[in-house]
């Protein structure tokens, strides 16, 4: 072989092997991150004074209108996948909760406290938190009138979608872009 072809299946080979190398650092280099979809994970809790003094079909109401509430003003929700876990009957730890949405790759936290005080049929409060438990804002819906728990129960979920509306695509209550909205309902 001529050392001239040699010197040329070196050099080739030479290149190849940078060129190699070249694109495994380029491989290893951090790929930037495609920009992040706000989502807030909704948890509801039933405290010891609401199991004491209401049933729990109650609270089951509020956790159903919660989230068809949310759903219909098109609010962006994150979901626990592995465990579904959206509320709970039993007292359990804020810390647990964050680490649920913390989980389910939400950036927030709306956390609903349902009671029932000696004096009210019903009383939600409402709090929305970062993933740090930095409080975003509050809010709180009750009441104590009227003849029956039934109409204390809508009465307060009436005042609490109010108080909800005035957060909707701000910060902790993201909603879905119109436009994404709709290519989600197309056939």
């Amino acid at each position: 072989m001529s050392r001239y072809l040699e010197k040329s299946i070196r050099l080739g080979l030479c290149g190849v092997i940078f060129l190699c190398s070249f694109y495994a650092e380029a491989q290893e280099q951090p790929q930037q991150k495609p920009p992040a979809h706000h989502a807030v994970f909704v948890f509801l809790q039933r405290t010891s004074g609401h199991v004491a003094r209401s049933q729990p079909e109650v609270f089951l109401a509020v956790v159903n209108d919660v989230f068809e509430h949310l759903k219909s003003k098109n609010v962006l929700m994150a979901r626990d996948e592995f465990g579904g876990r959206r509320y709970s009957e039993e007292e359990i730890s804020f810390a647990a909760v964050q680490k649920i949405a913390e989980d389910s790759k939400a950036d927030s936290v709306l956390y609903l406290v349902v009671d029932r005080p000696i004096a009210k049929w019903i009383r939600v409060v409402a709090q929305c938190t970062d993933l740090s438990g930095k409080l975003l804002w509050r809010e709180e819906a009750a009441s104590g009138g009227g003849i029956t728990g039934a109409h204390g129960l809508r009465v307060t979920l009436d005042r609490l979608h109010q108080r909800l509306d005035r957060h909707l695509g701000q910060e902790g209550l993201p909603v879905i872009a119109a436009e994404q909205t709709k290519k989600e309902h197309r056939p």
